[in-house]
C-alpha cells in the first residue's frame, strides 16, 4: 500500500514509452557498408560493441524518478546485428544478480521488433526509467553496481550508478524503450579524443562546440559545460571538473557537493 503521495502521476510517467516508427523486416542503424547486402550479417559479438550509460544531463530526474540512456556503438570493422529490445540485468558489487525486472511494454513498444543491423561506427540508444525515491509503504531500494546486456548467449556490461525502488513484496522495476538508431551518422559527429590518465583511467573526450565537453570514462558519459577559468578551458557538471590545457593535456577532478571549482587536485591526463 502506498503512502499518501502523488504516486499515480509517477506511475503514469514511468509507464510512458517512447513511440517508435513502424518497423520493416530489417532496421538499420546508419548505412551498411558497400557489398554488405550480399554478405551474411551475423550477430554482434561483445568485442565489436561499446556500451555506455548516459544521464542525458539529468533529463530523467524528478518527482522521485530517475533513469539513464543506454548507448551502444559498433566499434568493429564489420556490420552486425543486435536484438531490437535490450535485455538488461543488474548485479551488486559482489556480482550477485539482483531481483529487478522490466515492466511489461505497452503500446507500440509491445510490438515485436526485428533485429537491428549496426554498420561500423553506428550508434543506437534506449531510454530506461525507474522510481528512485523510497515512496512506498514497506518499500525497498536496490543500488546495482553493474548493468549487463544479453546478446544471445553472450554478455556486455557497464558500471551502473543509481537506485531503483519497489513496493513491499514486489521486485523493483524499470521501463525500457526499444533501441533506436541515432539520427546523425557518425561521420557528422565530433571526433572523440582518448586521454590516458595517471590513475590508469582512459577518458574519451568530445568537444561538440566551444561550450561543451562530453566525457566518457568508467562506462559512463558526462556532459560538462564551460566555466570561468584563468587559463585553459575548464568544464564542469554536478560531479566532475575537466580542465584542459591545450588539446593534449587535461586534469580530471571530482567536485564535492556545492563546489564549482574542485578542491581536489585530480589526476593528470594526456593524449598521445
Amino acid at each position: 500500500m502506498l503512502r499518501t503521495f502523488p504516486i499515480a502521476a509517477l506511475a503514469l510517467t514511468l509507464m510512458a514509452c517512447t513511440s517508435q516508427p513502424p518497423q520493416t523486416d530489417a532496421t538499420q542503424a546508419d548505412a551498411a557498408p558497400p557489398g554488405a547486402a550480399n554478405a551474411r550479417i551475423i550477430a554482434c559479438a561483445p568485442s565489436q560493441l561499446a556500451l555506455t550509460l548516459d544521464s542525458a544531463g539529468g533529463r530523467f530526474n524528478g518527482m522521485s524518478h530517475s533513469g539513464t540512456m543506454l548507448v551502444l556503438r559498433n566499434t568493429g570493422a564489420a556490420a552486425c546485428t543486435i536484438p531490437a529490445r535490450p535485455l538488461p540485468s543488474f548485479a551488486d558489487s559482489g556480482g550477485q544478480t539482483l531481483n529487478i525486472v522490466a515492466q511489461t511494454p505497452t503500446g507500440p513498444d509491445a510490438a515485436s521488433h526485428s533485429p537491428i543491423t549496426l554498420a561500423p561506427g553506428a550508434v543506437v540508444t534506449s531510454d530506461m526509467r525507474w522510481v528512485s525515491g523510497d515512496v512506498y509503504d514497506n518499500g525497498h531500494c536496490e543500488a546495482p553496481a553493474r548493468l549487463t546486456l544479453a546478446l544471445g548467449q553472450q554478455r556486455i556490461s557497464a558500471a551502473f550508478t543509481g537506485r531503483l525502488c519497489g513496493a513491499g513484496g514486489q521486485p523493483s522495476a524499470y521501463a525500457l524503450s526499444p533501441f533506436t538508431p541515432v539520427a546523425a551518422p557518425l561521420s557528422t559527429m565530433a571526433k572523440p579524443m582518448a586521454y590516458a590518465c595517471d590513475d590508469g583511467r582512459t577518458v574519451q573526450a568530445v568537444y561538440p562546440d566551444t561550450d561543451t565537453a562530453t566525457l566518457t570514462f568508467d562506462d559512463r558519459t558526462h556532459h560538462l559545460h564551460i566555466a570561468v577559468s584563468a587559463s585553459g578551458a575548464r568544464y564542469v557538471d554536478d560531479h566532475w571538473q575537466w580542465w584542459s590545457k591545450g588539446m593534449h593535456q587535461a586534469w580530471l577532478a571530482p567536485l564535492q557537493p556545492g563546489e564549482t571549482i574542485a578542491s581536489a587536485s585530480g589526476v593528470a591526463c594526456a593524449m598521445p
